[in-house]
């Protein structure tokens, strides 16, 4: 307990050598102090103990153990300068550290096995050292170890439980009551005699903490924790995600026996075992490099692509697919599944509500393919489109076109059957190339017990693979009203497609009073994504971080968190932490195919064009994925190889016509190679699958390259009506009414483009509001905003087309006309001058004579005046 001030006051009169300073840490054992050492004039650490009042032999007995412990000096034992007596308070003057306690530091550090495994060998020096001269520390935990971040140096604390083995008898040392209960030997709990291999096993505990980020004992209070150590079985460590090296996954396992006799020998033998597997790591490591030759790279043209898709690629983003294994370019042994909507079969008149039903089913078994180590799940988004354009086929010519279309090798079925009384769920599972039953289960379920029903298909899919049993994590489950909450939440995501605000807040809600509910963060992270990507507000980013930050230990240790946190940071541009929770998703377990994807996405966003054509060619190879064709076709694309990327779209769509996003980057390279026809005809096929705004609003831009203005406008104002917020939709809304003269309206608009980029100082939001002044006619700063754009673009040329407008609107010529060649250059085509703004250089030869060098056909044929 800590001191009132006044018996501080008396202990710095009473103790001659040493000063309290402040309290810095209170527990059951104690109160621990920063104090002076006014002999050696540095600071130390005094716990305070209190023991009997009365000094009785018991208590002289333990001031004579403290004392001996000070002769342990240890690089990694915090050091003990003095034991002393003040009134009924054992004293033990320690070495002042500055640094975290390991718990802390893993918190706050993402570490790679082998410096996982360093930290550990440290640990297991020190406690070596305390057993060679007979002290047993009895409380090894997280907490119990400091780390000196700076020095990168561990060192154990908290000696104070400790316990003197008997080096005459070697008899054990009593049972001991005190310490962490989930940090205890079998022995501890039960209050036998412990000895060295105590020790061990508590070591052994916190090892398979620290390198898998849970508990080898299961979840849950330190009570239930304790009783399980005393009376259960640790978790194998080889089922450890990612999978580690067998040695260490063979000490682990020895460490926490129950049995004493089956642990190691003792400390030392550990600490060989642990150098060995370390000097084991390090040369396969050696042994896996080998140098890489690199491609020369050709720089292609870049069209002008980027200002026109308005966010298309963080869509793509959003509908990422998979979870899976390791990063090599070999072909993984893996299995990639479809798993088809649920058919129900039930009597007229039933009760159920059969949506709810078909949605547990599907949750239950799409989860349980995802939490499968090596089952990869073929995403909803990839298969949906095929299957809706193919509604006459039978089952095996959809087996064999989904085969074809996205590389998978088996195929689950479900099929709920109900004949009063009972109902039957049947799982199937069919395996190619000719669709065969391979392994079928069948149960009785309870129709209205969802939670017993998502429990129970998890359980039957397991049983569906038990060549494939090995689990990210292992799945609670849920009180039934939890359960239900989460199925409503899925169904509105993934079969309504509701990406509302309110949808969000609930999801965000249901994740904070169940956080162990993992599948809701998949939820809330597509949510998010389309959230941002419509309304770009910050907001939704953040909220959805803090939860993923929050979640459990076990989760984080997932590739589905790093998957998240990965796309989180992407649409946040933060690179550094993209790069970081890519990095993460290798080391916790995720595919070569997802690997090679989220790197392609990474690459995308920060514009290395070539790294991510690579990337997501490598990824095709493992797979044919129509979702990685697209993204590949946008990467092809914007290098300016335009047949490719086209050919790539319309291999999409030769087996999926209903496919979204091909059609909808159909439209966008149509846009921008003048073909108006083309680009009008395909955003109104994308926009007749999806309502999206920004193809309302490219489609709008089309009508009015094509001088149908009236239409124009019916379309942009149906974009800013979705998304009142987002900047270039209200900019293309302004520009159409300025077009038609409708001064009563556009002037509003182009002030609210205005105040929606005050704090929004990036390359997009310079040339947005650089746009608005200069057709306020506000020349000057129509040119500071432009300038600043500039400054910022570097070798890039997005500003280019942009400064070709402005100078035009606000009647400097020879500028214009030096844009307007630029823009030329890079890609763009001559119909983007037959806008407005452009009229004036109608006139001028130089003009015409430009534009036809690039389109002989090209006149001005403004309609408008």
């Amino acid at each position: 307990m800590s001191q009132p001030h006044n018996s501080v006051e008396k202990f710095n009169t009473t103790i001659v050598n040493y000063k309290l300073i402040k309290l810095l840490n209170q527990g059951g054992m104690g109160s621990v102090y920063l104090a002076e050492d006014t002999r050696l004039k540095r600071y130390v650490a005094i716990k305070l103990i209190k023991v009997n009042s009365t000094q009785s032999a018991a208590d002289i007995n333990v001031l004579n153990e403290a004392q001996l412990l000070a002769r342990l000096n240890h690089p990694h034992i915090v050091q003990i300068h003095d034991v002393l007596m003040f009134e009924d308070q054992l004293c033990i003057v320690m070495e002042y550290l500055k640094g975290k306690t390991l718990q802390q530091f893993q918190q706050q550090h993402i570490c790679c096995l082998l410096d996982k495994l360093n930290i550990l060998l440290q640990l297991c020096a020190g406690l070596s050292h305390a057993h060679s001269q007979q002290v047993i520390h009895c409380d090894l935990k997280p907490a119990n170890i400091i780390i000196d971040t700076e020095k990168n140096v561990l060192k154990i604390t908290d000696f104070g439980i400790a316990a003197l083995h008997n080096t005459d008898t070697g008899e054990s040392v009593q049972g001991l009551s005190f310490g962490s209960a989930s940090a205890m030997s079998p022995e501890q709990i039960r209050k036998e005699p412990v000895d060295f291999k105590s020790d061990l096993f508590s070591f052994g505990i916190l090892a398979y903490m620290f390198i898998s980020g849970r508990h080898p004992f299961g979840e849950g209070a330190a009570q239930a924790l304790a009783n399980n150590i005393a009376n259960g079985k640790a978790s194998n460590a080889h089922e450890i995600i990612p999978a580690l090296p067998n040695e260490l996954c063979d000490l682990l396992n020895q460490l926490l026996q129950r049995k004493k006799s089956r642990r190691p020998v003792n400390a030392q033998s550990v600490e060989r075992r642990l150098q060995d597997i370390i000097i084991a790591i390090k040369q396969q490591e050696i042994l896996a490099q080998e140098t890489i030759p690199l491609d020369q790279l050709v720089v292609k043209t870049k069209s002008p692509k980027k200002w026109v898709i308005l966010g298309a690629v963080m869509g793509i983003a959003a509908i990422t697919t998979g979870l899976m294994y390791k990063f090599e370019v070999h072909k993984p042994e893996e299995h990639y599944v479809v798993f088809l909507a649920p058919e129900i079969k039930v009597p007229p008149l039933f009760e159920a509500d059969i949506n709810m039903v078909k949605a547990t089913i599907d949750d239950a078994v799409r989860q349980g393919i995802i939490n499968s180590k090596h089952l990869h799940l073929i995403s909803e988004d990839e298969i949906k489109v095929i299957e809706d354009s193919n509604n006459q086929q039978t089952l095996t010519q959809r087996l064999k076109q989904l085969s074809i279309a996205t590389g998978m090798q088996e195929a689950v079925r479900a099929e709920l059957n109900c004949m009063q009384p009972q109902c039957y769920l049947t799982l199937v599972r069919l395996e190619a190339p000719n669709w065969t039953v391979k392994a079928r289960k069948q149960w009785p379920i309870i129709i209205d017990n969802y939670s017993q029903m998502h429990h129970s298909s998890s359980q039957q899919l397991t049983a569906l693979y038990p060549d494939f049993d090995n689990k990210y994590v292992v799945m609670s489950q849920l009180s039934d009203k939890v359960q239900i909450e989460h199925i409503e939440l899925y169904q509105k995501v993934q079969h309504v497609g509701d990406y509302s605000e309110q949808l969000f807040m609930q999801i965000s809600r249901a994740i904070e009073q169940t956080p162990q509910l993992y599948a809701n963060y998949e939820l809330l992270r597509e949510v998010a994504l389309s959230l941002y990507q419509q309304s770009q507000q910050d907001e939704y980013l953040n909220t959805a971080s803090k939860l993923l930050f929050n979640s459990p230990l076990a989760y984080q240790n997932t590739p589905a968190f790093a998957k998240n946190a990965m796309l989180i940071a992407v649409a946040r541009q933060d690179w550094s932490a993209a790069t970081q929770y890519l990095a993460k998703a290798e080391q916790v377990g995720a595919s070569t195919l997802t690997l090679y994807e989220l790197k392609g996405m990474l690459y995308l966003h920060q514009d290395k064009l070539s790294e991510a054509q690579s990337a997501f060619e490598l990824a095709l190879k493992i797979r044919t994925n129509p979702i990685i064709k697209q993204n590949l076709a946008l990467v092809m694309w914007w290098q300016g190889d335009i047949e490719k990327a086209k050919q790539l779209l319309n291999e999409v769509i030769s087996v999926s016509p209903q496919n979204y996003m091909a059609n909808q980057l159909l439209a966008d390279i149509a846009l921008t190679e003048g073909d108006l026809v083309i680009a009008i005809k395909q955003y109104k096929q994308a926009i007749n699958i999806k309502a999206d705004s920004t193809d309302l609003s490219n489609l709008s831009i089309a009508y009015s390259l094509q001088g149908e203005f009236e239409q124009a406008l019916i379309v942009a104002q149906q974009a800013v009506d979705i998304n009142p917020e987002h900047v270039s939709f209200r900019l293309n809304l302004a520009d159409t009414q300025k077009a038609l003269s409708l001064i009563e309206s556009y002037p509003a608009n182009y002030l609210k483009v205005i105040e929606l980029t005050q704090d929004k100082q990036t390359l997009d939001g310079y040339l947005e509001v650089a746009q608005a002044h200069s057709q306020l006619g506000e020349a000057k700063l129509a040119l500071q905003a432009l300038n600043k754009a500039i400054s910022i673009s570097s070798e890039h040329y997005e500003y280019v087309f942009t400064a070709a407008l402005v100078y035009s609107v606000i009647g400097e010529y020879q500028s214009a006309i030096m844009y307007i060649e630029k823009s030329l250059t890079i890609g763009y085509h001559p119909m983007w001058f037959k806008l407005p703004w452009f009229k004036p250089w109608c006139k001028k030869e130089e003009f015409i004579t430009l534009m036809q060098q690039y389109d002989s056909s090209f006149s001005c044929g403004f309609t408008l005046n």
